[in-house]
């Protein structure tokens, strides 16, 4: 291991910035507001990939209880597999918005 070659002030600065370098602090400052706004983006993309989804959802519903009618052997396999479609997008969009507590893990 070697020798820390930092002044006493040095690494009593480090030291109060959590052990990060002044370089190292300035760009975790300067990160923050791309880090929110990213954050912001991701959520309003999820919000805007959810409102269709759930319309998607519900006509799915619909057709799969029989409210609309019949389906044939073919068309629930379609369905099905419509529906495990959407349940996979749903997840990913949910994993999109990182104030969305459904999307944590």
């Amino acid at each position: 291991m070697g020798v820390d070659r930092r002044s006493g002030t040095e690494l009593d600065a480090a030291a109060h910035n959590g052990g990060r370098s002044r370089p190292t602090q300035a760009l975790v400052e300067a990160l923050g507001p791309l880090d929110a706004r990213k954050a912001d983006i991701l959520g309003a993309l999820s919000h805007q990939l959810r409102n269709p989804l759930t319309s998607v959802l519900g006509y799915l519903e619909l057709l799969a209880d029989g409210s609309l009618g019949p389906l044939t052997a073919e068309q629930e396999r379609a369905l099905h597999m419509v529906a495990d479609g959407v349940a996979r997008l749903c997840a990913y969009v949910d994993e999109l918005d990182p104030g969305d507590p459904a999307g944590q893990d």
